[in-house]
């Protein structure tokens, strides 16, 4: 399955892991296919064809913007400046997983503060219950981890700080 999202301007896409299941431009149920410039776009499988990726199949962004594939903008005009925040949060909240470094640095630097402030996460430390049912039902961290960005199969990517709680459930 193919998925189209907007942040902060930037048009990110991702894909299932198996490239033959790419949705096409005519088939996503976004472009009109009967538009006059709809022949001159390109098929996100070709677009996106040389993007690093993670072992799920999903394009590696963080991978993308260093290698200067993508430029994130902080609007969708370009006019403003991307402003990265560099903040490590430790989630506690983990059951007996060990704890999830959030970093601000690798989020800030393709999204801007507002995709995710206020209206996912308020930005102030204690105040979002996050937990792994809301981020499965696509919520939380969930609007981008599945869709746009790695999902949560593999627990490590999140979970990578060791708790005093025990061992990797």
């Amino acid at each position: 399955m193919f998925k189209i999202l907007i942040i902060g301007g930037c048009l990110m896409f991702s894909f299932s892991s198996f490239a033959a299941e790419v949705t096409t431009l005519k088939a996503d149920g976004i472009h009109d296919a009967s538009g006059a410039g709809f022949s001159k776009l390109q098929e996100p499988k070709e677009a996106l064809s040389d993007f690093p990726r993670r072992t799920d199949g999903t394009i590696n962004w963080v991978k993308a913007l260093d290698q200067k594939l993508i430029s994130p903008r902080s609007n969708k005009v370009g006019d403003g400046k991307m402003t990265s925040v560099n903040l490590d949060l430790i989630l506690k909240n983990t059951g007996s997983m060990p704890y999830v470094l959030f970093s601000h640095k690798v989020h800030t630097q393709i999204l801007t503060c507002s995709n995710c402030h206020v209206e996912i996460f308020l930005p102030k430390q204690g105040s979002n219950f996050i937990n792994m049912n809301n981020i499965m039902a696509g919520e939380q961290c969930g609007v981008c981890h599945g869709a746009v960005a790695f999902g949560v199969q593999n627990c490590a990517e999140c979970h990578s700080v060791p708790s005093k709680k025990g061992a990797l459930r």
